[in-house]
């Protein structure tokens, strides 16, 4: 037996009245409410194919032909909780049933046409879209790209994505932090290659909300804003500064690997509720960026506070482990001040560390250390 579990909502009104869902075998569904009950709601469910959804989403057909007209011969009925769309069991149902189908005319249009690629797959995927296009010098008689050297960019750009949207997580408060910590709010996905120099094209692991809004958003927000400023190297290494030493370190990564590869990079990215946002690092901007960023020692440290007890201490390494009150997390690290007097577990501290991102020797894989460099009794 089929079973169907919510994927995406596309209409709420009082409820959910029309969502997208999966079934085990990940074929997708798009499910129209057609009887409301008190502890219960019954939809109308037919199998759809991503092309057809994208048609449906951007108002080129309506939700009657849908039905109407599924391209698998075959409708589903459930039955679902009002506050459980999960594991839906979905029973087959008589092909002829015009009192359950919608009436016509009912379209679902973008606010705006949407006039470029990305912003079409964005609203038809319902996430945000990132097209990345790499300009290697094997790509300029065809569009090829040397295997490495294509790892190495998705990794890079993956990295700097991964480290702003942590840096945008410290601005929230510990409930809507500890919501979004999930790795799938910043994780993305290749889906596509097209040609013109070397195209990639990319997506959110997470769906839109009800909304269109794609939390990821706002990391590439931020990366625009340095992105923006690749003229201006001062500018832009103060901005950098502003996000930290883990997306530093990835810029600075990012930057290198356009200089030595001689591959310049421009990006376009939308979300279902936002237009287009381009930008673009060619090999000419890269190095003198480069260059200004390793000229900032600080660009590698930044300051934290973390309070809470400690589980171990050792003066004679000067190594200690502590659970911040915070995440409520073990995090450990050295020091550069004496540890002689510190209690564990039973005082409280607040400590105040260097935050240094560092590569492991051999391997160059990223690594964050802390050394404390002075504490007091809370």
């Amino acid at each position: 037996m089929r079973r169907l579990s919510h994927f995406e909502t596309l209409v709420f009104y009082d409820g959910v009245q029309i969502f997208t869902a999966k079934d085990q075998f990940d074929t997708r569904f798009i499910c129209m409410l057609f009887e409301k009950g008190e502890r219960s709601d019954k939809y109308l469910c037919a199998p759809i194919s991503l092309p057809k959804l994208g048609q449906f989403l951007e108002g080129r057909i309506d939700l009657r032909d849908i039905f109407h007209n599924p391209e698998v011969k075959e409708l589903y009925q459930i039955e679902a909780s009002t506050n459980n769309l999960l594991e839906m069991p979905a029973t087959p149902v008589a092909e002829s049933l015009p009192e359950w189908l919608p009436e016509p005319g009912f379209f679902m249009e973008p606010a705006e046409p949407l006039e470029t690629e990305v912003e079409r797959e964005a609203a038809t995927r319902r996430r945000a879209v990132i097209h990345c296009k790499l300009e290697p010098p094997e790509a300029r008689w065809e569009p090829a790209i040397y295997a490495e050297n294509l790892a190495q960019a998705v990794k890079l750009v993956q990295r700097l994505v991964k480290h702003a949207f942590r840096r945008f997580l410290r601005n929230l408060g510990k409930e809507e932090r500890d919501r979004l910590l999930s790795a799938e709010n910043y994780q993305l996905k290749v889906f596509a290659f097209s040609e013109g120099s070397f195209n990639i094209h990319m997506e959110s692991s997470a769906p839109a909300d009800l909304f269109g809004h794609v939390d990821i958003s706002m990391a590439l927000e931020r990366i625009d804003c340095v992105v923006s400023l690749s003229e201006e190297p001062a500018e832009a290494v103060q901005k950098i500064l502003d996000l930290g030493p883990h997306f530093a370190a990835a810029y600075r990564d990012l930057l290198s690997f356009i200089s030595e590869t001689d591959t310049s990079l421009g990006y376009s990215w939308a979300a279902p509720d936002r237009k287009i946002s381009r930008n673009k690092i060619s090999t000419s901007q890269a190095k003198p960026l480069y260059k200004a960023i390793t000229e900032r020692s600080e660009l590698g440290s930044e300051i934290v506070r973390i309070v809470g007890k400690l589980t171990k201490v050792d003066e004679k390494t000067r190594t200690w482990r502590l659970t911040s009150e915070e995440t409520n997390k073990e995090v450990s690290g050295s020091s550069e001040i004496d540890l002689a007097g510190l209690t564990i577990e039973t005082e409280r501290y607040e400590f105040i560390c260097e935050e240094r991102v560092e590569e492991e020797k051999g391997t160059g894989r990223e690594l964050t250390k802390l050394y404390l460099r002075s504490y007091q009794k809370l």
